[in-house]
C-alpha cells in the first residue's frame, strides 16, 4: 500500500488503491501456482507495487491540490466581506464629511451676518464723523470671511467656532509676527503652526490639525491664502501681503475698542 496518509485521499481514492493492490497481488499468487520463476513473479510484484505508489502519490497530490484551492476560495470570500465592510465605512465616513461641510459652510453664514451686526454697532460713531469716505472704502474693497473672523468678540468666537477654526483664527490674527516675509507675501510654514499651537495650548498637536488649521485659512482667505511646497519639501501656508495688512489692521482696530483698564 502508498506510504501516504490515507487521511489525504477522499474514500473513493482509497477504494481504487486497494482494488489496486489486490489485483498486483492476485496476478502475482497466479504466477507462483504457474511454472514461472521467482524473479519474475518478484519483478511483477515489483512493478505492481511501484504502480500502486506511483498512483496513490498522484490522487494524494490532486487531494492536496483541491484542499489548497478550497482553502483559496474561502480566504479569498473572507477577504471580499472585509473589503466590503471597509467600502461601507469609507462611504459612511463621506457622507459625515459632505454634512459637516455643509454645516460648516453654514456656521460661516450665520457669522458673517453676526460680524456684520457687531462691525456696525461698534463703528456708528465713526461713521458717522466720517460716513462718505467710510462709504468709499467699503465699496472699493470686499471683507474676506478670514478678516471678519479675526474681527469676531472674543466670546462670540469662543461659543461659535469649532476648535481647528479658533486655531485658524489665532494664527491668523498674529500672521506677521508668527510669518516670514517672501516674494509672495507672508508665509507661515506647517511646522512652525505647530510650534505656535503647542505653545498656545501646552500639549502636542497632531499633524492632521495642522492640515485642518491650514485648508480653514485658505478657505477663509477667498483666494488671499495659498498652500505651496517650499523648496526644503515642507507644507507653507502663504498670505498675500494686502490680506496679511488687512487682517492685522482689522485686529488692532479690534482690540483698540475692546481694550479695557487692567486688561494687556
Amino acid at each position: 500500500m502508498s506510504k501516504y496518509e490515507p487521511s489525504c485521499l477522499n474514500s473513493n481514492d482509497v477504494d481504487c488503491i486497494e482494488q489496486l493492490t489486490l489485483f498486483v497481488r492476485g496476478v502475482a499468487n497466479c504466477l507462483e501456482t504457474t511454472d514461472a520463476d521467482q524473479e519474475t513473479v518478484d519483478t511483477l510484484k515489483q512493478i505492481g507495487e511501484s504502480a500502486v505508489e506511483a498512483t496513490s502519490r498522484a490522487l494524494s497530490d490532486k487531494q492536496s491540490e483541491i484542499n489548497d484551492l478550497r482553502e483559496q476560495v474561502s480566504s479569498q470570500a473572507k477577504s471580499n466581506a472585509e473589503d466590503r465592510q471597509k467600502i461601507t465605512q469609507l462611504e459612511d465616513e463621506l457622507a459625515k464629511r459632505a454634512e459637516y461641510d455643509a454645516n460648516t459652510r453654514k456656521k460661516i453664514t450665520e457669522l458673517e451676518e453676526t460680524v456684520e451686526t457687531d462691525t456696525s454697532a461698534s463703528d456708528t460713531s465713526e461713521q458717522q464723523s466720517s460716513q462718505s469716505s467710510a462709504t468709499e472704502d467699503e465699496n472699493e474693497a470686499k471683507t474676506t470671511a478670514l478678516e471678519q473672523v479675526c474681527a469676531l468678540p472674543e466670546h462670540v468666537a469662543v461659543e461659535n467656532l469649532t476648535s481647528n477654526q479658533k486655531r485658524a483664527r489665532s494664527v491668523a490674527r498674529r500672521i506677521k509676527d508668527y510669518g516670514k516675509s517672501v516674494p509672495a507675501g507672508i508665509a507661515i510654514t506647517s511646522t512652525r503652526i505647530r510650534d505656535v499651537l503647542t505653545a498656545q495650548e501646552d500639549k502636542r498637536i497632531h499633524r492632521q490639525t495642522v492640515q485642518r488649521v491650514a485648508d480653514f485659512l485658505k478657505e477663509f482667505g477667498d483666494g488671499g491664502v495659498d498652500i505651496k511646497e517650499t523648496r526644503g519639501g515642507k507644507t507653507a501656508v502663504v498670505f498675500d501681503d494686502g490680506l496679511a495688512d488687512d487682517v492685522t489692521s482689522v485686529v488692532t482696530a479690534n482690540d483698540r475698542a475692546t481694550v479695557t483698564p487692567g486688561v494687556v
